[in-house]
């Protein structure tokens, strides 16, 4: 019997816990219709409104509704001053729906009237089709254009919707009044298309006006195509190097000489001038230092080195010597003539003696020379001599930017700027940074992504401003560069010198010592191999030589090229040329720093010009 009452006892407990748990589901119900159910209720009764509202609107002015295939749109502000409706809030709260939301009409093709309704009130909002419509252009979404030529836009190629689907090409809004082909830059041409509600979508095409740098050249030189003259606006960036135009040949290719000479390279006695070491310092050694050269630069430019040449009336007007193509060449005495004749009065001055491609005969080789009235001069075969490369570029080059100027040369479309935080072992040989107060000039990365920087300028007294002198001292027996030796320029450069640079960046690097052998092929020289932190330019080194443009330095600088008559090996200042000579004629020289800096340093801001060259992290 007690059994029996206990379970109905249990029993009467449970029932009674389904009914609280049943209570308690109906009254959360309850209070999530009220909070939630009931609100999204209000909200669609409050579209039904809006829908209803904008109706009466036209209704009392039908002049607005729109036509066949238009929209037109009316806001909840705009009934609100009609006093088509009352005050709309936000369900459950006292705050006001957004006075921006919109009712929009479209008259389909039949004349029927279509609404679309959009009522924004905080977290409620209607369910409606709010994307653009997906445009295609035809053509690329960057356009290159010719300077003066004609703007001919390629269009849209389709138009699609997601509730309209495929829709007319010719309803595409097409604005192409910013675009100038009369001045080069870079323009937008914008494409707008709407869809049925009224959607905007908005794509942008880039159009490039650029200068051909050919047609550009023609334009600003007379009928010779050449640049004449000193004070000519023809300085242009190339491959991070700076570089003078010269002419447009007949095929409109361009040739540029570099704005001044880059190394001294001994000639040597051969009777073409493809066996000599210019020749080969020129394509061998320079060319693979240039960038994108297979896209821009003529691999088989033409050129040839005339024999028996003494004045500019001696000019042939056929070549009589050798004929060959190749990628980097000099220029001729033919181009001091076309340029003025006379380089005392020509850009091709740059303040330097250069080997030119003429000659006398083999033993003697035309130079450009400044102090003659021909403006060019004979010099020993079996001497040093400044290299000033010329290229030809293809008619895809244009110009970019910039006005002609050394502070502000043409920029050409065949490389881009270094980004902030680019590392320095991928930015461009020639290219100008700025490190513990000085200017360098990029000439190598070694395997390891170590960078090779030599000094735009001697060396000088960040405090004085006046250039480090520096020679062997008496003691020292053989002129060979050693950093271990006290009293050699070696010890000197790094136990002195380099306390004037940080180098917690600087690589020690294994440097060659070339020694001189002016009947060999620079080469094949005999090196001996040293180890350095700071070392001297060779003379065949990229930019090894004086730069007359940017820096004036009144002082010679070493080579680290080695005599085996113990003689030193430095650069003229004067004219540019290296020279071999004793001691006792030059004790003290100043110093061309080389250095290897580490290749992960990154790029904080510049261009990489002399003007304006890039500052290091």
């Amino acid at each position: 019997m007690k059994r029996k009452q206990k379970e109905a006892t249990i029993k009467t407990k449970k029932i009674i816990i389904i009914l609280i748990i049943g209570l308690c589901l109906i009254t959360l119900g309850v209070l999530s219709w009220n909070f939630f159910f009931s609100r999204y209720y209000h909200f669609h009764k409050q579209e039904s409104m809006f829908l209803e509202s904008t109706k009466s609107y036209y209704d009392t002015y039908p002049r607005y509704l729109p036509k066949k295939g238009e929209t037109r749109e009316i806001t909840l502000q705009d009934l609100y001053d009609t006093s088509k409706i009352e005050t709309l809030y936000v369900p459950g709260s006292k705050k006001l729906c957004d006075p921006n939301s919109w009712v929009r009409v479209y008259q389909n093709e039949n004349g029927d009237y279509e609404y679309f309704v959009n009522l924004e009130c905080n977290r409620f909002k209607s369910k409606i089709d709010r994307k653009g419509p997906e445009i295609e252009l035809n053509g690329d979404k960057k356009l290159i254009v010719d300077y003066g030529t004609e703007y001919k836009d390629p269009g849209v190629k389709s138009v699609k919707d997601d509730t309209d689907g495929k829709m007319d090409v010719k309803k595409v809004e097409v604005d192409t009044s910013k675009v100038d082909t009369k001045s080069p830059g870079s323009y937008k041409v914008i494409y707008t298309a709407y869809d049925k509600l009224h959607n905007e979508t908005k794509v942008t095409r880039e159009v490039q006006v650029v200068d051909k740098l050919y047609s550009f050249v023609i334009r600003n030189t007379d009928e010779t195509n050449y640049y004449r003259g000193d004070e000519v606006k023809n300085f242009v960036q190339f491959s991070g190097m700076l570089w003078r135009i010269v002419n447009v040949n007949e095929d409109n290719t361009v040739k540029l000489v570099l704005a001044n000479s880059s190394s001294n390279v001994i000639f040597g006695v051969k009777e073409k001038f493809t066996d000599s070491n210019v020749y080969h310092w020129l394509n061998d050694y320079f060319y693979p230092h240039l960038k994108n050269s297979e896209k821009y630069i003529v691999k088989d430019a033409s050129w040839c080195s005339n024999h028996a040449v003494y004045s500019l009336e001696d000019i042939p007007t056929e070549c009589n010597g050798e004929t060959f193509q190749s990628p980097v060449g000099l220029l001729s005495t033919k181009d001091l003539k076309l340029s003025d004749g006379n380089t005392r009065g020509s850009y091709l001055n740059a303040n330097q003696l250069y080997w030119l491609l003429d000659r006398v005969n083999s033993e003697m080789i035309n130079i450009a020379d400044s102090t003659e009235t021909k403006g060019f001069t004979a010099w020993s075969a079996r001497t040093y001599g400044a290299v000033r490369p010329v290229i030809t570029l293809n008619t895809d080059i244009y110009i970019i930017s910039g006005s002609g100027l050394f502070t502000d040369p043409y920029k050409l479309n065949d490389y881009e700027y270094a980004k902030e935080n680019e590392q320095l072992k991928d930015r461009l040989d020639g290219e100008y940074f700025s490190y513990s107060g000085y200017l360098f000039r990029k000439i190598d990365t070694d395997k390891d992504g170590n960078v090779k920087m030599i000094m735009s300028g001697n060396m000088k007294n960040p405090e004085t401003r006046e250039e480090f002198l520096i020679g062997y001292a008496d003691s020292v027996t053989e002129r060979r560069f050693d950093p271990s030796t006290p009293g050699n320029v070696g010890y000197t450069l790094n136990e002195d010198l380099l306390l004037h640079l940080s180098d917690k960046s600087i690589v020690e690097h294994e440097y060659e010592i070339p020694e001189i052998d002016i009947e060999s092929p620079f080469n094949q020289w005999k090196k001996t191999k040293v180890k350095s932190m700071l070392s001297l330019p060779t003379s065949y080194d990229l930019f090894s030589t004086h730069n007359a443009l940017g820096d004036v330095d009144d002082s010679n600088f070493l080579l680290l090229d080695y005599s085996s008559d113990n003689d030193i090996t430095f650069v003229n200042t004067g004219n540019g040329f290296a020279f071999t000579l004793n001691q006792d004629v030059f004790g003290e020289n100043t110093v061309k720093v080389v250095l290897y800096l580490k290749g992960n340093l990154k790029v904080a801001s510049g261009r990489g010009t002399y003007s304006n060259p890039y500052y290091i992290k």
